[in-house]
């Protein structure tokens, strides 16, 4: 019997401030022994001479060519903001028993047992499991539901599609990009019914030629590249399909949007970070606002929201709680997944958010298993059938997580979160600093709830 190896998946976010182009991404192959018997049979169009490809058609873009001022100050936007709410509602509907996801994968791919800084995007790892679980069956199947909290497929599809929908953003206001596609051997047969589905509920695009050949393994680095604007381009120079692959599932995510009230760079000043690791210079930028306080026995919390976009929360832990325990700390989730039912003050904050540039990698393959996610990694357990009957024992070998996060005066690039306006109340009675000097806990989330990006500053350089 022949063995087969499925895969690498790698999740890898593009986060950082100023202009950007597009995506972060996740990655998962599959591979096998080469089968010389087998032919392809997915449709397609010519892209480069021996690589066939079908691309998926994405959502227009709203008000193409109007400035982000004109957009805001127009009917257009009110037209846009009154559809979009619609699918947000939606999103969010079928979102319920999310949580544990959220603390369970932030808790694993946060906590360290060092001091360095860890940044992941739990839904851009969500979607690349929902694509995995496309192509798996039975128990293999079951587990990776079960980590995703659905009963079923059906559901499992209908939750995916509506969360896509509710963060695919393309406005002269905020970018939110999503991108996915397949990578195909050319001498394999698929179940063109998988494919078909990847393509309807996902948006992917398909891309079929030799497994290991430079000219497939360019046009893997070019693709990602351009849905991630360049900004993984230290990992995408890397990527490869070897001879052995069966199937490559790359998913996408790129954001840019601009904080509602932007800091002033005239505030922005040169302050002491006590890390971890010792202290260090940084720029620290500083606004006074309005807002709700969150204040728990572990923790204190605000929220800065961004333009028609969502929501960065900062959680910084009270004296006695490690900074990692924050990671899965329900409070601090049931904030960001608008349903704290807590009290909260309204108090004028001093506000003072150190600018911060955080990237990382991350392997998955133990965080998948310490999940539960175990079939899949086994090749004599693991059912991947619904891909294709040609091949036997196919497992998922490697598992990666990269992702980038920047933040400064203007806004945030590449998280996909977005918390419109803050319900307001009378006049403060007090006041009170909240700075962010020493290691904090941070999540960017999108009106549906959904978490983009999730990370731990323990030190900044």
């Amino acid at each position: 019997m022949k063995k087969i190896k499925i895969l690498s998946l790698l999740c890898a976010l593009a986060l950082t401030a100023g202009c950007g182009t597009k995506p972060a991404e996740t990655e998962a192959v599959v591979t096998a022994e080469p089968d010389s018997t087998s032919t392809a049979e997915v449709s397609s169009e010519p892209d480069t001479e021996n690589i066939k490809m079908v691309k998926a058609v994405y959502p227009d873009a709203e008000a193409e060519g109007v400035s982000s001022e004109a957009f805001l100050m127009g009917n257009s936007h009110w037209d846009w903001w009154q559809n979009y709410r619609e699918t947000v509602n939606e999103s969010v509907k079928l979102q319920q028993n999310m949580d544990d996801y959220y603390a369970a994968i932030q808790k694993e791919l946060l906590v360290t047992e060092d001091n360095r800084n860890t940044v992941c995007s739990p839904l851009n790892i969500y979607m690349a499991l929902c694509m995995l679980s496309e192509v798996s069956d039975g128990n293999t199947r079951a587990q990776i539901m079960d980590v995703l909290k659905t009963s079923d497929l059906e559901s499992l599809r209908s939750r995916a599609a509506a969360i896509w929908k509710a963060n695919y953003l393309d406005t002269p206001a905020v970018k939110s990009i999503l991108a996915d596609s397949m990578w195909l051997r050319n001498d394999i047969t698929y179940n063109e019914e998988t494919l078909q589905r990847l393509a309807d509920v996902y948006y992917a695009s398909s891309f079929s030629g030799e497994m290991g050949s430079a000219e497939l393994d360019r046009q893997l680095q070019e693709w990602t590249d351009e849905n991630t604007g360049g900004l993984l381009s230290d990992y995408t120079k890397d990527m490869k399909l070897d001879e052995r692959t069966i199937l490559g599932l790359v998913s996408t995510i790129y954001f840019k949007a601009s904080w509602a009230e932007r800091f002033s760079p005239e505030r922005t000043d040169t302050a002491v970070f006590h890390g971890a690791e010792g202290d260090t210079d940084v720029q620290m930028m500083h606004r006074d606002l309005m807002t709700s306080l969150y204040q728990t026995d572990h923790f204190r919390a605000v929220g800065l929201n961004l333009t028609d976009s969502g929501t960065m929360y900062f959680f910084l832990p009270e004296e006695g709680t490690d900074v990692k325990d924050l990671a899965a700390d329900p409070d601090a989730l049931s904030i960001c997944r608008n349903t704290w039912a807590g009290d909260a003050g309204f108090p004028i904050i001093h506000l003072s958010v150190p600018k911060f540039k955080i990237s990382g990698k991350t392997d998955l393959i133990d965080s998948l298993r310490h999940l539960g996610i175990t079939d899949a990694l086994d090749p004599d357990a693991a059912d991947f059938t619904p891909l294709t009957d040609e091949a036997e024992q196919i497992f998922v070998n490697a598992a990666e997580h990269a992702a980038m996060v920047e933040i400064d005066e203007e806004g945030v690039t590449g998280a996909a979160y977005t918390e419109l306006a803050m319900a307001g109340a009378g006049m403060p009675q007090e006041e009170t600093d909240f700075v962010l000097d020493r290691p904090f806990f941070f999540n960017v989330v999108s009106p549906d709830g959904s978490l983009l990006f999730s990370g731990i500053i323990q030190t900044i350089e």
